[in-house]
């Protein structure tokens, strides 16, 4: 009763569904650390996750895609800044790579002779 109680203050507290879920996941995986040490508890598999709606993607179509790959020649009159900046889009865009993986990227995980590069996450 009481881990529904705390379900109930989580939601009144104004969190997500899926933040509940992760507090759930993590008393959960408490409680099968107790069963693992003989600690008498309720079962794991009593605490359900709550059902939210899975996300619904969006594609660029092809016109937003080139106007994309386009801004950098609209935005910048300085030719490094443009260069710079359609060699970045076309890398992002080429790669599949994230922002964030692009900016964490450095020399030594790029394979020029192999034309290869490594991503590691953190």
């Amino acid at each position: 009763m009481q881990l529904l109680d705390y379900r109930m203050a989580l939601t009144e507290n104004g969190l997500s569904v899926r933040t509940i879920n992760y507090h759930i996941v993590a008393i959960r995986a408490f409680l099968k650390f107790l069963l693992k040490n003989d600690i008498d508890c309720i079962s794991p598999d009593k605490l359900e996750l709550a059902k939210f709606p899975s996300r619904n993607l969006s594609f660029l179509d092809d016109e937003e895609i080139q106007k994309l790959l386009n801004a950098p020649d609209q935005r910048s009159k300085k030719a490094l800044q443009q260069s710079r900046d359609n060699a970045i889009l076309q890398f992002l865009y080429g790669t599949g790579l994230r922002v964030t993986e692009l900016i964490t990227l450095q020399k030594k995980d790029i394979k020029i002779d192999s034309n290869q590069f490594s991503v590691i996450g953190k």
